[in-house]
């Protein structure tokens, strides 16, 4: 059975006001929220698996540390039990979207979510629900999606995930559809792909552009949008045989085959002139999702959009959760987040602020507003 809205705003409208807990699962961006809760006076609780729970150790921002041998466990009723009795309000990342799945997020988790948990599955390329369908309600320009490489017209995108590792990405670029199969044909005698990645995989086309992952925030608190910061993504070894010399790259063509696993990111900003395409992108998305999927985005979302030499927008991607970035300028808040505030937050901070405004305001029940 679904989990309902409704059922959610009543369960975090007996939690006591003073022991409100922000949990969230210990990986992706979990650091950013952990500290920010922190720094807003709530008891943090990080649920990590074990062998990947060093660093929450390590680092003094976890007041409990819940350890499972797989992140379904939070699909158990015990565990659940214990977020509820602690007066948890769970922080969606794309880790607990990976790991513990759509079905089981909308169908079992009965812990009040931050923000709407039946827009997580429209980040996927496939689907009745996918990021594709959501950016074309919204009118946002996005790559052309091509029905097989038979159809691709000049560079493409392949789209896919690893053999091995299904939340890794096994994505590459390709001059032609037919320099595409080459490619996923050597791929998949080196075990890199398989039948399951090719039915999980999309065509686009190539669109030549700067990148940037475009950080907002849709505050229930304020009744508006917030661009919040901007990131970029390093990839490996994409970024790794970039930084290297024409002459070095030369002699590595065809004996190193280039990935883009994301590794982690860096600040970036803007130049001022296209803010206002970006505050486009992010109204029209924010108003398309409320129509897809009430009640729309909750909290903070990213566009990963591409600046081509004409200066034009075009979003490749969407996280309708917390972006990955947001560990890049957690020390020193979001690049325009002072613009609002008169200080930087980092977005786990604004989260935080929005949960513990609403609650000084109008109590526990006020976070039903911001709950599913």
């Amino acid at each position: 059975m679904t989990i309902r809205r409704e059922e959610m705003a009543e369960t975090v409208s007996r939690y006591d006001p003073s022991r409100v807990s922000v949990a969230v699962l210990a990986s992706h961006s979990a650091l950013d929220v952990l500290r920010g809760a922190r720094r807003y006076g709530f008891h943090t609780i990080a649920v990590a698996r074990r062998g990947r729970d060093l660093a929450y150790r390590m680092f003094p921002v976890v007041d409990e540390l819940i350890v499972v041998d797989d992140y379904r466990e939070l699909l158990e009723p015990r565990l659940q039990e214990m977020l509820l009795e602690r007066n948890a309000v769970f922080i969606p990342n794309r880790s607990f979207a990976v790991y513990v799945g759509y079905d089981g997020i909308e169908e079992r988790f009965a812990v009040p979510i931050y923000g709407n948990r039946f827009l997580l599955r429209w980040e996927e390329r496939t689907g009745e629900k996918n990021y594709y369908r959501l950016l074309d309600e919204a009118g946002i320009r996005r790559p052309r999606l091509y029905r097989s490489l038979e159809e691709a017209r000049g560079p493409v995108i392949v789209k896919l995930p690893e053999a091995r590792r299904r939340v890794e990405r096994a994505f590459f670029v390709a001059a032609s559809g037919e320099e595409a199969r080459e490619r996923l044909r050597r791929m998949m005698e080196e075990g890199l792909v398989d039948e399951e990645s090719l039915r999980g995989m999309v065509v686009e086309e190539y669109v030549a552009g700067a990148h940037f992952n475009l950080n907002f925030f849709a505050s229930r608190l304020y009744n508006r949008v917030e661009l919040h910061s901007i990131d970029r993504r390093l990839q490996t070894n994409i970024d790794d045989l970039n930084r290297l010399p024409a002459w070095v790259q030369e002699p590595l063509r065809g004996a190193v085959e280039p990935r883009m696993i994301e590794v982690g990111h860096i600040p970036a900003t803007l130049r001022e002139s296209l803010l206002h395409k970006a505050f486009e992108a992010g109204l029209r998305f924010a108003e398309a999702a409320a129509r897809l999927e009430p009640p729309g985005v909750i909290g903070p979302y990213t566009l990963q959009a591409l600046v081509t030499p004409e200066l034009e927008l075009v979003v490749y991607d969407v996280a309708p959760r917390i972006g990955g970035g947001t560990n890049a300028v957690m020390a020193w808040g979001g690049q325009y987040s002072s613009l609002y505030f008169g200080k930087p937050l980092s977005l786990g901070e604004r989260i935080a602020h929005e949960l513990r405004m609403l609650l000084d305001r109008g109590g526990p029940r006020a976070l039903g507003e911001v709950v599913t």
